[in-house]
């Protein structure tokens, strides 16, 4: 699994493709775009509630299936309230969503059932493709939340966040620079 930040940045990047700017005054939409990218993790509510995070996390909202379920529910109000097209606010919902599935799917998990349900509901098979390090967030699912969070605020995860920030962050700065070159062409026409 990938951090909030690794998750955050994704879902930024996925962002530049179509917000135009990164003004003060779309930090709301980019805010909202950045809580998609980490919606998936929400799975930890529950568990937190009971007193052990892990119980509910890499459940079914780390699927396909929850994806187009969020997607669709998103994209129906979005709609209703702005007029936008479906479709294209359902993709980029979508895109939003999965881009935390497919970070998820390429890192590691060394906590059973090892992986996520990906293509729930057509099978509740886990998968993983390990290629990244895992956060750590204890692999137990009956840790209570002071063990979590000793995982989660330690060296371990702060060399994953660096790792990722080294991955996207220059990604993230070329885009941001090809929109502003985009932005100047628009305007002086």
């Amino acid at each position: 699994m990938s951090s909030p930040i690794g998750h955050s940045l994704a879902g930024l990047i996925i962002s530049s493709w179509r917000e135009k700017s990164f003004k003060p005054e779309n930090f709301k939409i980019l805010a909202l775009y950045v809580f998609i990218a980490n919606a998936p993790d929400l799975d930890f509510i529950p568990g937190m509630i009971m007193g052990k995070p892990n119980l509910y996390h890499h459940g079914i909202s780390h699927s396909i299936g929850a994806a187009v379920f969020f997607s669709l529910i998103l994209a129906i109000l979005i709609n209703r309230i702005s007029e936008k097209r479906f479709w294209r606010e359902f993709v980029l919902m979508f895109s939003l969503y999965g881009s935390h599935l497919f970070l998820d799917l390429i890192s590691y998990d060394g906590r059973p059932p090892f992986g996520i349900p990906v293509f729930w509901p057509f099978t509740e098979r886990y998968f993983m493709i390990p290629i990244l390090p895992p956060v750590k967030h204890s692999h137990l699912d009956h840790a209570s939340i002071p063990q979590f969070l000793a995982d989660v605020l330690s060296a371990h995860n702060l060399y994953v966040i660096s790792l990722e920030m080294m991955l996207t962050v220059p990604f993230a700065l070329i885009l941001i620079l090809l929109f502003r070159k985009r932005q100047y062409k628009t305007a002086g026409k």
